[in-house]
């Protein structure tokens, strides 16, 4: 039996990766033949050992990224297709197949309500040139990243645009280097070697136009450059950043004019007919089921995501020290981790005078494009007891689940659930993994925290900041029952262990017959 794990984000090594990457080490123990199937070249060895996982019977396939199309027509080749790729409308065509669903976040989440009733007037006049004249990206791209108003895809230094065989094309782009510190020279070439452009990207984004010429055969046009690395958080290496990609031509329709000029109104969130190809949507927690119920219309099942309950070994002795983790960056990127907000109760319950001889140490990941939030944290933290950690290891991370008190999380604090559930915490992995090393959560009463916290019992869950400075309090102040949550809660998270993980897959699989 032949089985895909398809993610196209294996390169971040993050929860989501250890998710789906748990499935094809449990398939590749029972003889099946495992590929991770994804679009950006990564070291098996390197991710399962960020993973912690063994990778060691599966192999890697790394295929151009021509789109959903491709990748629903490689899919072909597997009796299993596992789709854990978040926001992917791929159409499944193997004998069977699971979707494995983070959050069934809108396509539209991003945009104003004006945009959306555009969407939904103008959109199905809109066509998409790119298509239609035959050109796409290749290999050499990172996922698209950015904002509202603008997103981009970064380079390797070695991005490859393919084009199907016909007459010349004129190409136009915004390229720039977001946050790089100097500007690189860029050699944009055919797959033959022949030169098309010799220009110099800096760090703000500036229009190209591009002369592609015509050929009977598809061309590979690559734009090739020296890379940066952003930071120790963030070890890909960048070259150039491509937005706004369009054709330039007479023979554009006045849809496809419209279509080049608002992306935007490209977007279908209403299609959801490649959930049909699926024999299971998986869900990695109730409150995402709950959603995709409410969003997708479908029944799905819940597989937790596996918690590496052994290798976070709680410390016999615990500091006086609350720990946050979670990545930086600001409200409206998403489920915002509330570090500001978090500092600033943290310095209201310290300048009160009970709070005295604790610590408070905020640690997580940041992105270049963070660095202004981050500093608008570090400003908060001034003068107080705070310790933060941008882009921490993740044996200081452990260091500090083992050994800290406390674990806070206020993601969704603020947040309207109804309006914007996508920006609570969707299941909550390092509350799972502080509890495991010990910690006594005292966490926000939202989304994925309710399913891992039981209220009273493990630690506590608050609904405003009265709520929150009362229980840390009590946490605080009181060591026997700070030693009781701690115990149970690490008797609690075993529920979501690496062994209950594998068993309900294996459960699942049976049922419906994934692996017949």
């Amino acid at each position: 039996m032949k089985a895909a794990i398809y993610n196209r984000f294996w390169h971040s090594m993050g929860g989501g990766e250890r998710h789906s990457a748990m499935i094809a080490q449990i398939l590749s123990q029972s003889e099946v033949e495992v590929e991770l199937l994804g679009h950006h070249e990564v070291s098996l060895v390197e991710l399962a050992g960020r993973l912690g996982l063994d990778l060691s019977r599966t192999t890697l396939r790394v295929t151009p990224d021509l789109g959903e199309d491709a990748v629903s027509e490689l899919s072909s080749e597997y009796d299993l297709f596992v789709n854990a790729t978040y926001m992917s409308r791929v159409k499944a065509q193997s004998r069977h197949s699971a979707y494995l669903c983070f959050f069934p976040t809108p396509h539209d989440h991003d945009l104003s309500a004006p945009h959306r009733t555009a969407i939904r007037l103008l959109g199905k006049h809109v066509q998409q040139s790119d298509a239609k004249h035959g050109f796409r990206y290749g290999c050499g791209w990172f996922p698209p990243e950015g904002g509202r108003r603008r997103q981009w895809a970064w380079s390797n230094g070695d991005g490859q645009l393919v084009f199907d065989p016909g007459p010349a094309h004129v190409i136009r782009a915004d390229l720039g280097r977001p946050g790089a510190s100097e500007p690189v020279h860029l050699t944009v070439e055919t797959d033959d070697g022949e030169c098309l452009a010799e220009l110099t990207v800096g760090s703000q984004f500036r229009p190209v136009e591009i002369s592609v010429p015509s050929s009977e055969n598809h061309r590979h046009v690559r734009m090739r450059s020296a890379t940066f690395s952003p930071g120790v958080s963030d070890q890909r290496q960048l070259g150039i950043a491509i937005s706004r990609l369009t054709h330039v031509g007479s023979g554009l329709t006045a849809g496809e004019r419209v279509g080049n000029r608002f992306p935007w109104l490209r977007r279908n969130p209403k299609d959801f007919s490649f959930l049909d190809s699926y024999d299971v949507v998986l869900a990695n927690s109730a409150y995402t089921q709950d959603w995709i119920r409410r969003l997708w219309g479908v029944e799905s099942e819940v597989l937790f995501p596996p918690i590496e309950v052994e290798r976070i070994v709680a410390s016999p002795t615990r500091e006086q020290r609350i720990l946050s983790v979670g990545r930086f960056f600001a409200p409206g990127y998403g489920h915002s981790k509330r570090q500001l907000e978090m500092v600033e109760m943290f310095g209201r319950l310290s300048r009160s005078g009970q709070l005295e001889g604790w610590r408070l140490a905020v640690v997580g990941g940041c992105e270049d494009t963070q660095r202004p939030y981050l500093d608008k944290v570090r400003a908060a933290a001034a003068g107080l007891s705070v310790d933060i950690h941008p882009n921490a290891p993740r044996s200081l991370v452990e260091s500090l689940m083992s050994s800290s008190a406390i674990f806070w999380s206020a993601t969704g604090f603020k947040e309207d659930t109804e309006k914007r559930p996508w920006t609570n915490e969707h299941f909550g992995m390092t509350t799972a993994e502080a509890m495991a090393g010990g910690c006594v959560p005292v966490v926000i009463d939202r989304a994925g925290q309710r399913e891992i916290v039981r209220q009273g019992v493990d630690g506590f869950r608050w609904s405003d900041e009265s709520e929150l400075r009362i229980r840390t309090l009590q946490v605080a102040h009181d060591p026997d029952l700070r030693a009781r949550m701690s115990e149970s809660a690490q008797q609690r998270v075993r529920q979501f262990s690496e062994e209950a993980f594998a068993h309900r897959w294996k459960e699942i699989a049976g049922s419906y017959h994934l692996l017949s």
